[in-house]
């Protein structure tokens, strides 16, 4: 069963690390994109990365053709899928603003790629009103702890959009998942420190 999807932009699909260690039952290596206009984030592209396991199993499942790739027809039900299977979040993101959580953004450019038999889904998800970096929280997490949303380990942030003379600098946490749900074991978690 699909347990992740892929953040991230097209720019992003080709840049596939080795494989790093992971917690749960499936793994999904997670690369972002912050995209920023005017000194704000106005988006988040997500690349995630599955393990052979489940890769097979989604080219099994939804490359209907047999052609070994995802075209137009496929994709709308390999997103339903990646939604349905990260039910209590939204594709395992969650944005705060302090301790405030926003509402779900819209999910946008939505495309999936097989690649040496791994398959890497990638899309973007717009914030409802840009947003000051410096107060940003990205969490992602599984809520039923069966996957491992694993950071890449070369560059696994990366900022478009800055103004000229600006700077970002990304801080990426990463926990071990809470079986028991605990708020401060969140898996993957961005801030950033933005001047500029």
């Amino acid at each position: 069963m699909i347990r992740s999807t892929v953040l991230t932009l097209a720019g992003l699909i080709g840049l596939l690390p080795g494989l790093a260690n992971a917690h749960p039952e499936d793994e999904i290596l997670i690369r972002l994109l912050v995209g920023m206009e005017s000194g704000k984030v106005t988006h988040i592209g997500e690349s995630w990365t599955f393990d052979p396991t489940v890769s097979d199993w989604l080219i099994q499942s939804f490359d209907k053709n047999g052609d070994g790739a995802f075209t137009g027809d496929e994709l709308a039900p390999l997103q339903d899928a990646a939604k349905q299977n990260s039910e209590g979040s939204f594709f395992y993101t969650r944005f705060w603003k302090g301790t405030q959580q926003l509402p779900d953004p819209q999910i946008y450019g939505f495309q999936a790629t097989v690649k040496d038999g791994a398959v890497t889904m990638a899309f973007a998800l717009a914030l409802a009103q840009p947003e000051d970096p410096n107060d940003l929280r990205i969490e992602m997490y599984d809520p039923e702890n069966l996957t491992g949303l694993v950071p890449v380990k070369s560059d696994p942030v990366v900022i478009r959009g800055l103004a000229d003379g600006a700077t970002c600098v990304p801080n990426v946490s990463v926990n071990q998942p809470d079986v028991h749900r605990g708020p401060d074991n969140i898996p993957i978690a961005l801030t950033l420190a933005c001047k500029g």
